[in-house]
């Protein structure tokens, strides 16, 4: 706890999520002394400025224009020296200065970097010539490149980049679907590095534009108060209901996990509050472990924001943001729901009580508190959906906002230095989220250099003998597996480019297939073995991790049956007539409804295990009604109905409880 502004105790600690660090492997930073953290500060600090000017297009205001990959060549050079500055080589490496080889690396960032900026124009110009100078800048671009992701996240995401270039580079030796034609190491190596369609592509233009626009709005947005209010607005609204600790996590993970780009550093975040709540009401330190580490991680695929992944889909799909957002709303509402109904029926079933009513926060004063939230967020939303901005001018648009509003109003009023130091962690997070999508670049481009991609689409397509459901249950486990230890985004970058083909050639919208990709990216956090974000919060909770990981399954099971509702039927994504997208919503609220009773056992009563074992079936097979026809979507609104009307007319006495929690 702290004391907050206006005196009294605060509930909340002041989370920075998307914000600070996007994984918990981040905290490793060197902690450095003049003047090398004086070096670092202003590096730091150039990548959201630079943002800023390039997004707004401020530069060609003056006649000055420059080239997209000039841009995205010099961002990652930066974000790459400081990686070799602020990360050392190996963990336990403590010291306050840089040893001499990673100022060597940073330089050598730095000058390949500025080279190919200084000299774009010629090297554009004869892109197709393969030259000495072109192989060597790639040759240490790419090493270094991979060296910079080794320090953030361990060998993981090096190995995914150099078995993408292996398979490239040695691939004309295999036969059959994998076999490749015979590239030159020194055409693959500047094809990565200086081509259009690899490194400096869509998902690094991305990162150096909305996303970092993103991360300085959270930065900002926290730096005024917005995490303290965020947290106490969410304890004064959901505290005193029954299992109040417990639905605290789910609305304010859901809040943060929008802004997060982590789902373990979100869970890390606000968990450390939430989950000692939620075990002195009652709850069991698993239970309280998996509730927040489902919702953590259900922030991730929750509109507005979506971290970075909803701005990729938009880019590759061609669509407007806001398109993907409101498309996304549907599913993500079944998910908190699912999470929610089970929480509550489960406070009510055992009697747990809300929080200690004395320690809240009143909610008058929370709302007050909030303000500083949602005047930015206002803004942000309406330039982004009624104006159709670019996200980037949104995000930057409410960013200069907050400032303003923060300066005028003394109680928000910060230092100078507190508001320069916000732009420099922004950079400093903004480093992680480029080196993963400059990786996956490596990954794109090779893809595009074999042909794999869409070889490997007409391959699974044939493997699924044509079969839709066979494709998304095959994909649905591809996702799982090479998502686990893989960054969200690099796991939906690489996959939609391997495997998006073959859901649209059977029929499945683009749309359904990228946000399908992206859900079951999303899902290996949860996922046993690896499981991340259960990992964290179960550490925190010092529960087992694996019985952990079971209830999550359990709290999450929607999550996992909502892509393929999605996928076979694009009203839950809005997609289609008013009646079809009424049925597929109503049909999708009662079959959450079922599915959360069945695991629960209990609605207005406990419900017997043979009719727990129902409902959750009835419930799965609910989903897909409406796909039919749309009035069967009232079929599980009627059992649902007849289930509370027998279960109340039996006597049950908590039903006032269950309807007003």
């Amino acid at each position: 706890m702290r004391p907050s502004d206006s005196g009294r105790t605060s509930l909340s600690c002041e989370p920075l999520l998307f914000i600070r660090r996007p994984d918990p492997v981040q905290d490793t930073n060197r902690v450095l002394n003049r003047p090398y953290r004086f070096i670092t500060e202003v590096l730091a600090i150039s990548l959201p400025i630079a943002a800023v000017i390039y997004s707004l297009q401020v530069l060609p205001r003056f006649g000055i224009i420059i080239y997209k990959e000039q841009y995205l060549t010099l961002f990652i050079a930066i974000c790459v020296a400081l990686s070799f500055l602020l990360k050392p080589a190996v963990k336990s490496m403590t010291r306050n200065t840089p040893p001499w080889y990673d100022i060597i690396g940073a330089v050598l960032a730095l000058l390949v970097g500025g080279y190919i900026f200084l000299n774009y124009d010629q090297i554009v110009r004869s892109l197709g010539l393969i030259t000495t100078d072109k192989v060597i800048v790639s040759v240490i671009g790419i090493v270094l490149l991979l060296e910079a992701a080794r320090r953030h996240v361990g060998w993981t995401m090096v190995s995914v980049g150099l078995l993408a270039l292996g398979y490239a580079y040695f691939g004309h030796y295999l036969s059959g679907m994998f076999e490749t034609r015979v590239i030159r190491w020194d055409r693959l190596v500047t094809y990565n590095y200086l081509g259009t369609g690899a490194i400096f592509g869509t998902p690094v233009e991305v990162a150096a534009t909305i996303v970092a626009s993103f991360v300085v709005f959270g930065q900002v947005l926290f730096l005024v108060g917005g995490g303290s209010a965020i947290s106490d607005f969410a304890f004064a609204l959901m505290g005193r209901r029954k299992g109040g600790p417990a639905k605290v996590a789910i609305l304010s993970s859901a809040l943060f996990g929008s802004l997060s780009g982590s789902a373990s550093a979100n869970v890390a975040t606000t968990g450390m509050l939430t989950i000692p709540m939620m075990r002195r009401v009652g709850y069991s330190a698993k239970r309280a472990g998996a509730v927040e580490a489902v919702a953590s991680t259900g922030g991730l695929v929750l509109p507005p924001v979506m971290a970075a992944t909803g701005f990729l889909m938009a880019e590759f799909l061609a669509i407007p943001y806001s398109a993907v957002a409101i498309a996304a709303a549907v599913p993500a509402i079944l998910f908190f729901f699912c999470i929610y109904l089970q929480v509550h029926l489960e406070a009510v079933k055992a009697s747990v009580d809300g929080a200690d009513i004395e320690k809240l926060p009143e909610l008058r004063d929370a709302a007050r508190r909030m303000i500083p939230v949602i005047v930015p967020f206002t803004i942000l939303l309406w330039t982004l959906f009624a104006w159709n901005w670019n996200p980037a001018a949104s995000a930057f648009t409410a960013s200069f906002a907050t400032i303003v509003m923060s300066v005028a109003t003394p109680s928000m009023r910060r230092p100078l230095k507190a508001y320069i130091q916000t732009f420099v962690e922004a950079g400093n997070t903004v480093v992680f989220i480029a080196i993963m999508c400059a990786i996956a670049g490596i990954v794109v481009g090779c893809l595009g250099l074999t042909g794999l991609g869409s070889s490997l689409s007409q391959n699974l397509i044939a493997v699924a003998g044509g079969s839709v459901w066979l494709l998304l249950i095959l994909s649905a486990i591809g996702c799982i597996v090479l998502g686990m230890g893989v960054p969200v985004t690099a796991t939906y970058i690489i996959l939609v480019i391997l495997i998006g083909p073959a859901f649209t050639q059977l029929g499945v919208s683009s749309l359904g297939a990228h946000m399908f990709i992206f859900y079951f990216g999303t899902l290996s956090f949860l996922t046993p073995p690896v499981c991340l974000s259960v990992f964290v919060a179960a550490s925190i909770a010092r529960s087992a991790p694996m019985a952990t990981a079971v209830e999550a399954l359990k709290l999450a099971v929607v999550a996992y049956i909502v892509p393929f509702a999605f996928a076979l039927n694009p009203a839950f994504l809005l997609d289609g007539t008013p009646v079809e997208i009424g049925a597929a919503v109503l049909s999708g609220l009662a079959s959450v409804s079922l599915i959360s009773a069945g695991l629960v056992g209990f609605l207005v009563q406990r419900v017997s295990l043979p009719v727990r074992l129902v409902l959750v079936v009835v419930g799965v097979a609910s989903f897909f009604v409406s796909n039919l026809h749309p009035a069967l979507a009232l079929v599980p609104v009627l059992i649902l109905g007849a289930l509370y009307g027998q279960q109340k007319l039996m006597g049950g006495g908590t039903s006032r409880a269950v309807l007003n929690g």
